[in-house]
């Protein structure tokens, strides 16, 4: 059973879209045989005519009913717009929606009763809650079957050790804001050529979770390289990568802590050059803000000139800019842990006077 589990689609995206299209063209074919089993059901009383004239109708009454119902809320600011939006949800969304199906059972031919009307109301209804219901309901199953088949694909791929050249870690000293000084430390991890790290995850709560969908400003990646930035003394979690060369598919741990005696702290030190800034060493996009206005509050996320997104790194030598409108950077801001009371760190850098 593992082993046949080991084989499905290696990545969690392509399981993902075959599992949730299987589901869709099912409920696809379910909600076409209710459709049919219905309009035979109107057949034999002689008004199938008249019972497709009004489901056809149900599409744009259906899109009549929404906009109604947000156009209502939206015509009120603030909180009081989720009120009215879900008054107008309970009250007007259903006499629109069974008031106009019954409008639509009047005009159809042969024309329908209330009570028919009314039931192609509620089936459609039914129609439409369906796929919400059954997607809802199978969120949880999901999750346990793509942590089941995570498990058996670990299980059968090959642990090794840990490929990357493993750098000391560095620490600088940063200038906080409000007068004296913090440390952070920094390491790297650079991959050999040919190894390609297909992913990364970390450690939470439990359970191995991919960082591609979590913030983690203590980390970031570049190609199969990563790089760690983070307060001495703190604990930062686990990591599982899954790493790929010429003999196949590995996996390793690694964890990046304080060494065991505290290397000499190194000055900070930005280069600023033209209209931007280089940094001494590679740090999370996260971490870094900059500025075109010395000394002023309005911080712009850190770009480098190349404008490369595929990786969450502001690698040492790339001239920063400001993600605005590209004006010249005056100002560096480098904060760790903000939410932490004991442990956040703000360093401001501010560019030269080159007078």
């Amino acid at each position: 059973m593992f082993a046949s589990l080991a084989r499905i689609p290696d990545t969690p995206g392509t399981f993902g879209l075959i599992f949730w299209s299987g589901v869709l063209l099912a409920l696809l074919i379910a909600i076409g045989v209710l459709a049919v089993i219905e309009q035979r059901m109107f057949r034999a009383r002689g008004k199938g005519g008249g019972a497709l004239f009004v489901r056809l109708c149900s599409l744009p009454i259906l899109a009549l009913t929404v906009a109604a119902v947000l156009f209502a809320a939206r015509a009120v600011s603030g909180m009081e717009g989720l009120a009215v939006f879900y008054i107008a949800l309970f009250t007007l969304a259903p006499l629109l929606w069974f008031g106009l199906h019954w409008l639509a059972g009047w005009l159809a031919s042969p024309r329908l009763g209330r009570g028919e009307s009314a039931w192609l109301a509620v089936s459609g209804l039914l129609m439409l809650s369906l796929p919400v219901g059954i997607v809802s309901a199978l969120q949880m199953p999901y999750f346990h079957l793509v942590r089941l088949i995570d498990g058996a694909r670990v299980a059968a791929t090959d642990q090794r050790r840990l490929p990357h050249d493993v750098r000391p870690v560095l620490r600088f000293r940063l200038a906080a804001v409000g007068g004296g000084t913090g440390d952070l430390l920094v390491q790297s991890l650079r991959a050999p050529a040919g190894v390609t790290v297909e992913r990364v995850e970390v450690m939470s709560g439990g359970h191995w979770a991919d960082t591609a969908t979590q913030m983690h400003p203590y980390m970031c990646r570049n190609g199969a390289d990563l790089h760690f930035a983070w307060r001495p003394g703190t604990a930062l979690p686990r990591l599982r990568l899954h790493w790929r060369d010429a003999s196949g598919a590995a996996l390793s741990e690694f964890q990046p802590a304080d060494p065991v005696a505290l290397p000499p702290a190194a000055d900070f030190l930005p280069r600023w050059h033209g209209g931007g800034v280089d940094l001494p060493v590679p740090l999370p996009r996260d971490i870094v803000t900059v500025s075109d206005q010395g000394g002023a509050g309005r911080y712009f996320r850190a770009l480098p000139v190349s404008l490369d997104h595929a990786y969450d790194c502001l690698l040492s030598g790339e001239r920063l800019t400001a993600a605005s409108a590209g004006d010249a950077v005056s100002a560096l801001r480098i904060s760790v842990d903000p939410g932490a009371t004991d442990r956040g760190l703000q360093a401001l850098f501010a560019k030269p006077d080159p007078r």
